[in-house]
């Protein structure tokens, strides 16, 4: 049995030597054992339907770890017979008694509802190879002064893998009593089962120890049970305890036997402290069932009283021990149902090896990571081990004496890293281990000086020198870090490597070119001195990442001074000798480009820096383009730098540091723009208060608390004022002894001194408050003493403490008291006041988490990715929305780097935040009842819509295809999504296509969606596929004719062919050379049938091009735009209906050729277009009328009686080339109102005088004399007409000269509608009725006239009914 006695000693046990009658009874048993019997053969209802006992294997079963294909016997049961052969069973084998597996839920059945072990896996458990942490009043493990077991050995065997007994096994084991050398087989018979325990003796009480002689406690079972027990002496001194009877009373009875007469027994078992909470379960009900099923005394270790520094809650190398007390047999049963416990919740595991020293990180790992990768292979597992190439804060030891090995130590804050599956973690931890100690006896170190700026060639680029070093020599290189002045190298490996490894790395460094630049040299007459206009302009560089742009630009290393007052000297490294020359050349353009007029150093107190950042640095840029430079933090020295980098430049992120050296103009704006940011700086600060200075003497143990309470005070400060900044140092003891060169003082009788530095009174007033403050705690420390306790649900206790105790030390400061938590009562230790408030939160936090409801969601891992959103979008909306905090399980390849979402909702959430056992189909909703009721609901709405839209689907495409289906800009990619609705992901530039170059489209969305998106871009993909190209040689004068105007002609040819009539599928399927270009061929692409059309029809008409004709025609100018038409319209249809194309020439054109139309074309085409031109050209022969000029207008009546002519009569009119007259301008129609404002919507109808009338003479005004031609172009009956229409015109005009004209001027313009009415019913009725012109203005709110043209009687009858038709409409005073 794998338990450890804790019994007081080995005394000499009650049967301690065997009688001449025990003798003689095992010499007739072993004699029995040869004799042929009925029983030793076995029924075959046995074999198809076994009883518990018959399931056993006839070797000896020893406590250690099952194997793999074991199962329980309750299992077992539940499996399909099995044919057997039917030969007859061998001889029992006698020199092994048969024992009975404890594990066995028939042997020992669960009495509860308790979790059920479950077959753990054949290797051993993960941490069993650490010792477990420290347990207050723990013991180690050992029996009777030996040595606990080895970390590399399993915490579950105390017997060898092989299975064998050892001598000194202390192993009780209960047996089933089937067949063995000294007892007689029977066969079973149902009502009179029978089983065995074995004792060795030490795991017996001895004889002065029992309560009853032995005999007489087996009578007092017997009597009580309806089993019988007996005892007998068993191989190697062992007693043999045998109950027989029904199976339930038979086991009942030998559990009684072990309680009375078994020493009491003390295991401790190392558990994962991940696994503690499984252990305990919901208020103790797990281990309390535990103790109930099995009668063993179970103790874990509280969570206060483990001690788990710098480990994390996810580390399942981190253990605890857990204590089981009783006799052997309630020992064992108790530690196998832990034990299945553990195995059921750690199926997965996050180790981290904390002992081993980083300097053999690159060896474990291999040269590119070669044994990473290989431990890894096939595995469920992740192993990572950190870079380990330039050391941090721990330095490699010194090099060793000639033949002795070096002591590495461990880094406690780099560990290795292992997580997957229990059993292939445990296999890469032993090898890793075995790797371990074989470095400890190889390695060795030693140590070489190379200048600091060759390090980072031997580094390589990501480490790339390194690991070939590695491969090839078997060597590692430490480095120092950039922090450290030293150029040491240490060069780690086996002895007789070294030498080669440090010839391989002096390689590595001379191969570097250098040279070196005295920055200083470069402005020696700098008036602040040239190395410190050297050390500013470095700084300003470096801020500036120059340093770093120049390194990426010429793969170099630049090397800066690492001390403040050396001299400014840079060293540029390279591998080419040409790129550090380039590097320096540009170094000393950006030196000259920046002399000491260019920066300027400014004087001012730390104190300010601050205040400058946050209120002048962007002013100062924004308004004299002066860039502001304050020192480090950590610096404190007084000088800021101001450099002047153009007004032109708002955004820092986009400036370009100048290379040139400026100009006298330039260097005249750099000092002005400098002189006026100093002094806005100074005048900064000379405008603030004085500065004042206080200083505090403050006992150590009250200096945190103030120092926090400054901070406190001050957090509410206005932006524009500057905080009081606070400085302490450890002032002398109590006795007054200097405190120089001793270490910090904590001790209560040690005082600090604070001081205070700000501006003006508040200092005083901090000082005021801080006093104050310092006055309360004295009183409080007076209170101390005070005990507040009061309940706490004891289920909650971890929740309030939190993980690794932040919710209780959060309290703890919050509120300076202390907190102590036993068995659910809260002791508060603190000053009266703060003690009630801590209680007050703490009760509150109770009453929120009885509240508290937790859900547990299955959702299947495939939708999580979608729930949770990008960056935990929608979780963290639910998380807001309803206060809750919703827990998707990790995965096992982030399990160590993953803080998922919702880590920190609540001030508890810490102590329940651990997902190493969240299966990975369980989403958790924990929070208060209603929210967390309405996030469920919400969640599982959000999980139907995910699987409504995971439908999914893939096409493949040709990759050349790729680009056209993402179209301009995305533009053809994003219009499929738009029409289909559904999610189309194309594959990124670096996913490589399959051997047949084509790529897999995936879509995502509804089913519809799917289908409908798969359906588009099959047909798009095997369109693609059908598509050939052609191309085809086009004499370049073919091209624009070919392509027509606006593209027309190409246009026509590809509908005609098939093709489609979009734009953009159109500019793919015809592509012609650019026009400058002298290239002929044009591309046709798309399915065969259309572009043999396509190109067929080029053909022929490149063909009719070649055989066609030119004709000229002589047409006069002003008869040019009957050939062209209103906006090209005429021309358009000519050249459409024979086939040509007729060049008209421009208006530009002077001489003969500005009557020359050019015809092109087939003969045949050319004659009839010809005959056609002619003929219209003839038709339209004009009629010329003589019209006097001073009638034109009227007659023209802005140019109505054009359209009339034209409309009417097919006739057209121009003036043979002259000007018409220009328009009397007579009495303005605009009239103001009298000079007054047009009226509001809002304002009051005025009186019915409201309205302006004005009556003129028509002929007023008239001074144009003589006649203008109006030249009537149409057929000869329709010129005819149109001449009557004239005359009829004409002679009206005459008539409307001897009128009169009326202005109507409304006061209103909302009131003009009325008299135009609906379709201007009301306005030409107005006109029949009168016999007068009446014309409404358009634009009525600039107060423009009605216009009335008739004889006086008609214009005032006009007027008349004008305003009384507006009155009687509403228009209101008129």
């Amino acid at each position: 049995m794998a338990a450890e006695s804790s019994t007081n000693g080995i005394n000499e046990p009650f049967l301690s030597e065997a009688t001449p009658a025990s003798r003689l009874r095992e010499k007739h048993v072993a004699d029995a054992a040869h004799l042929p019997m009925v029983e030793d053969a076995i029924d075959e209802e046995d074999i198809a339907h076994p009883p518990p006992s018959m399931k056993l294997s006839s070797a000896p079963i020893t406590i250690a770890e099952d194997g793999p294909h074991r199962i329980s016997e309750k299992a077992a049961g539940k499996q399909k017979a099995k044919e057997e052969p039917t030969e007859p069973p061998s001889k029992p084998d006698v020199s092994h008694p048969i024992v009975l597996d404890t594990k066995s839920e028939d042997a020992f059945p669960a009495l509860g509802g308790g979790p059920k072990p479950q077959a753990p896996a054949p290797v051993s458990m993960a941490w069993g190879g650490r010792k477990p942490l420290g347990v207050a009043n723990a013991v180690p493990n050992g029996v009777n002064g030996q040595a606990p077991m080895s970390s590399t050995s399993s915490s579950r065997a105390s017997t060898p893998a092989s299975g064998k007994q050892t001598p000194a096994t202390t192993n009780a084991s209960v047996t089933s009593h089937r067949r063995g050398p000294s007892i007689p087989q029977h066969m079973p018979i149902p009502g009179k089962h029978s089983e065995r325990i074995q004792f060795a003796p030490s795991q017996l009480l001895r004889r002065d120890q029992l309560k009853k002689p032995l005999q007489d406690v087996i009578r007092n079972i017997n009597k009580k049970s309806k089993a019988i027990v007996e005892m007998k002496l068993g191989p190697s001194g062992t007693i043999i305890f045998e109950g027989t009877g029904p199976v339930d009373a038979a086991r009942q009875a030998l559990r009684d036997v072990a309680k009375e007469v078994g020493s009491k027994q003390s295991v401790k078992i190392p558990i994962p402290l991940s696994v503690r909470p499984h252990i305990i379960g919901k208020q103790g009900s797990v281990v309390q069932g535990i103790t109930k099923r099995t009668g063993a005394r179970i103790q874990v270790p509280r969570a206060e009283e483990i001690a788990t520094p710098g480990f994390d809650d996810d580390d399942d190398s981190v253990t605890i021990d857990v204590t089981i007390e009783g006799d052997a047999v309630a020992a064992e049963m108790a530690r196998r149902e832990i034990e299945g416990i553990v195995n059921e919740r750690t199926s997965t595991v996050n180790m981290r090896l904390r002992d081993i020293p980083e300097e053999y990180y690159p060896f474990i790992a291999g040269p590119h990571d070669s044994r990473i990768r290989a431990l890894e292979n096939g595995q469920q597992i992740k192993v990572h081990v950190p870079q380990y190439h330039t050391w941090s804060g721990q330095p490699p030891p010194q090099a060793p004496p000639s033949g002795r090995l070096p002591q590495f130590e461990p880094n406690r804050g780099s560990h290795i890293r292992i997580s997957g599956d229990r059993a292939a973690a445990q296999v890469a931890r032993s090898e890793i281990e075995r790797q371990v100690e074989q470095l400890r006896r190889q390695i060795t170190l030693s140590q070489l000086a190379i200048n600091r700026g060759q390090h980072q060639f031997i580094i390589g680029d990501q480490g790339t020198s390194l690991h070939d070093l590695l491969e090839e020599t078997g060597c590692a290189v430490i480095l120092p870090p950039s922090t450290d002045d030293t150029e040491m190298l240490t060069i780690t490996g086996p002895q007789d490597n070294i030498d080669l490894a440090i010839e391989k790395i002096m390689n590595l460094a001379t191969s570097m070119h250098m040279a070196s630049i005295d920055i200083a040299k470069q402005h020696a007459n700098a008036p602040a001195g040239a190395q410190a206009h050297a050390r500013a302009l470095t700084r300003y560089l470096q801020r500036r990442q120059a340093i770093e742009q120049l390194e990426r630009q010429f793969d170099a290393r630049i090397v800066l001074p690492t001390t403040e007052n050396s001299p400014m000297n840079w060293e540029v490294y390279s591998r080419d000798g040409k790129n550090t020359i380039r590097a320096r050349s540009d170094i000393m353009n950006l030196i000259n480009a920046h002399p000491p007029t260019r920066l300027r150093q400014v004087p001012v107190d730390p104190f300010y820096h601050q205040h400058l950042q946050r209120q002048a640095a962007q002013r100062i840029r924004d308004d004299f383009g002066v860039h502001l430079l304050l020192p480090e933090e950590n610096n404190q020295s007084s000088q800021v730098i101001l450099v002047y980098e153009g007004a032109d430049t708002p955004s820092t992120s986009e400036y370009t540091l100048p290379r040139q050296r400026p100009s006298p103009a330039e260097v005249a704006e750099f000092e002005r723009a400098l002189h006026q940011a100093q002094a806005l700086v100074q005048g900064l600060i000379q405008g603030d208060q004085q500065l004042n200075s206080r200083s505090l003497s403050v006992p150590s143990k009250f200096h945190d608390k103030l120092v926090k309470q400054v901070d406190r005070e001050q957090q509410n400060l206005p932006s524009t004022e500057i905080p009081v900044q606070v400085t302490s140092v450890l002032a002398n003891n109590a006795n007054g002894a200097p405190a120089a060169g001793e270490p910090r003082r904590t001790s209560e009788s040690a005082e600090h001194l604070v001081t205070l530095r700000g501006q003006g009174e508040s200092v005083d007033n901090l000082v005021q408050k801080l006093m104050s403050f310092l006055e309360r705690e004295k009183a409080d420390e007076l209170e101390r003493s005070n005990v507040t306790s009061f309940e706490f649900p004891q289920k909650y206790t971890n929740y309030l403490i939190g993980r690794k105790g932040e919710n209780i030390n959060k309290y703890r400061e919050e509120f300076d008291v202390e907190i102590q938590i036993n068995d659910g009562r809260v002791e508060i230790k603190g000053p009266v006041a703060k003690a009630e408030l801590a209680k007050a939160r703490i009760i509150a936090l109770g009453k929120k988490l009885e509240d508290e409801a937790t859900h547990i969601l299955k959702i299947k891992p495939q939708y999580h990715k979608d729930m949770i959103g990008a960056k935990g979008a929608q979780v963290n909306r639910l998380q807001d929305r309803y206060n809750v905090r919703v827990q998707f399980p990790r995965t096992t390849a982030n399990v160590s780097e993953d803080r998922s979402i919702a880590d920190g909702a609540s001030e508890v959430s810490s102590s329940r935040n651990n997902r190493s056992n969240q299966a990975p189909d369980e989403v958790i909703i924990r929070g208060p009842r209603r929210g967390a009721d309405e996030a469920r609901d919400e969640l599982l709405n959000l999980l139907q819509w995910t699987i409504d839209n995971s439908h999914t689907s893939a096409v493949s495409v040709s990759q050349s295809q790729l680009p056209s289906l993402i179209g301009q800009g995305g533009r053809e990619m994003e219009n499929a999504r738009l029409a289909t609705g559904a999610q189309i992901d194309i594959p990124g530039s670096r996913e490589t296509a399959d051997p047949t170059g084509r790529v897999q489209i995936q879509i995502k969305g509804t089913k519809k969606q799917v289908e409908e998106a798969t359906k588009l871009l099959q047909q798009k993909s095997k369109a693609f596929d059908d598509t050939i190209s052609r191309s085809i040689n086009v004499d370049k004068k073919y091209h624009k004719a070919l392509i027509g105007t606006g593209g027309a002609n190409i246009r026509s040819v590809v509908i005609a062919a098939g093709g489609s009539d979009d734009r953009r599928e159109l500019a793919r399927t015809v592509r012609f050379p650019r026009p400058e270009s002298a290239e002929n061929t044009i591309h046709v692409e798309g399915s065969k049938t259309v572009v043999d059309k396509i190109v067929g029809a080029i053909e022929d008409f490149v063909s009719q091009r070649e055989n066609q004709a030119t004709e000229i025609l002589e047409i006069a100018p002003e008869k040019h735009r009957l050939l062209i038409g209103r906006g090209g319209e005429t021309r358009r249809a000519l050249e459409s209906q024979f086939h040509i194309s007729i060049d008209v020439p421009r208006l530009s054109q002077e001489g003969a050729a500005r009557s020359r139309v050019k015809l092109v074309g087939q003969s045949a085409d050319l004659d009839s277009a010809k005959a056609h031109i002619l003929e219209l050209v003839k038709e339209q022969e004009g009629c010329t009328v003589q019209v006097p000029r001073r009638l034109h207008h009227t007659i023209s009546d802005n140019g109505q009686f054009f359209r009339h002519l034209k409309n009417d009569h097919k006739v057209t009119v121009d003036h043979a080339g002259e000007q018409p007259p220009a328009r009397t301008s007579g009495r303005s129609r605009s009239r103001q109102n009298d000079g007054r404002a047009l009226p509001l919507i809002t304002d009051q109808q005025e009186d019915s005088n409201g309205h302006s009338w004005e009556t003129v003479d028509n002929d007023e005004g008239q001074t144009e004399t003589g006649d203008i031609p109006w030249v009537l172009r149409g057929s000869p009956e329709n010129i005819t007409k149109a001449q009557h229409a004239l005359q009829r015109a004409m002679e009206q005009a005459r008539s409307q000269q001897q009128s009169s004209v009326g202005y109507l001027v409304l006061p209103d313009p909302r009131t003009y509608r009325f008299v135009i009415g609906q379709g201007g019913s009301q306005i030409n009725a107005i006109r029949r009725k009168t016999g007068c012109k009446i014309t409404v203005p358009r634009d009525q709110a600039k107060g423009e006239a009605i216009e009335i043209v008739g004889s006086k009687d008609g214009i005032e009858q006009a007027k008349d009914i004008i305003l009384e038709t507006v009155q009687n409409s509403g228009g209101g005073g008129i």
